[in-house]
C-alpha cells in the first residue's frame, strides 16, 4: 500500500474536522455547553481525546469554530447591492433565508439561543458576533431611514427581537408553531 497524497491527508482532515463540528454541535445543543467535556464529544466523535487537540486548541475554541461556521450562513441572506439603498426585496430575501436556516440547522439554533442567556459563555465569541449583528443592524436600519422611519433604529432592533421571538418558540415546539404563517405577517410589515 503506498503512502497517502497531501490532497488524501487533507481530505481526511477535513472529514475529521467536519465530524468533530457536527458531534460537538449536537452535544452542546443537547446538553449545553459547560456539560458537555471534550471527553464526551471525543468519544461520541469516535476519536481519542488528544486528537480533538489536533484539530482544536481548546473547547472554548471548538466552541467558536461551530457557532461561527454556522452563524456565517445568516449574512449569506443578508445580499445588499448598495448598504445606502436598501431594498425590500433584499430585505426579504433575507428574512425568508433565515427562516429556513431555522428549520434547517435547528441544533445550530438551540445551542445559538442557549448562548445567548449565558453572558459568560456569549462571551467567548468575542467580537465577532458583535460584528455579524452590526452588518445586519446597519442594513434593515437604512432600509427603515429610507421609508422615512423616524426611529428607524428602534424598529430595526425590533424586527430583530422579533426574529429572535420566534426561532426560541419554533425551536420549542417545531411541530406545532404556525412559522409560515409568522413569516408572511413580518414581510407583510415591513
Amino acid at each position: 500500500m503506498s503512502p497517502r497524497t497531501k490532497e488524501q491527508n487533507a481530505a481526511i482532515r477535513g472529514e475529521k474536522e467536519a465530524l468533530i463540528l457536527e458531534t460537538a454541535l449536537g452535544l452542546f445543543a443537547k446538553n449545553g455547553y459547560l456539560s458537555t467535556p471534550v471527553s464526551l464529544i471525543a468519544k461520541e466523535a469516535g476519536i481519542s481525546k488528544g486528537l480533538m487537540y489536533n484539530y482544536f486548541k481548546s473547547k472554548e475554541d471548538l466552541l467558536q469554530k461551530v457557532v461561527f461556521d454556522k452563524a456565517d450562513l445568516f449574512l449569506d441572506f443578508l445580499v445588499i447591492d448598495d448598504i445606502n439603498n436598501v431594498t425590500k426585496q433584499e430585505i426579504i430575501n433575507f428574512i425568508e433565508g433565515n427562516f429556513s436556516l431555522l428549520v434547517n440547522e435547528q441544533a445550530f439554533f438551540k445551542l445559538y439561543f442557549s448562548l445567548l442567556v449565558q453572558p459568560d459563555v456569549y462571551s467567548l465569541m468575542g467580537s465577532e458576533m458583535m460584528k455579524m449583528f452590526e452588518e445586519i443592524i446597519v442594513a434593515i436600519n437604512n432600509y427603515y431611514e429610507k421609508l422615512g422611519f423616524e426611529n428607524a433604529y428602534i424598529k430595526t432592533r425590533y424586527l430583530l427581537a422579533v426574529f429572535d421571538g420566534v426561532g426560541m418558540h419554533y425551536i420549542v415546539d417545531p411541530d406545532n408553531f404556525p412559522l409560515e404563517d409568522v413569516k408572511k405577517m413580518i414581510i407583510e410589515q415591513l
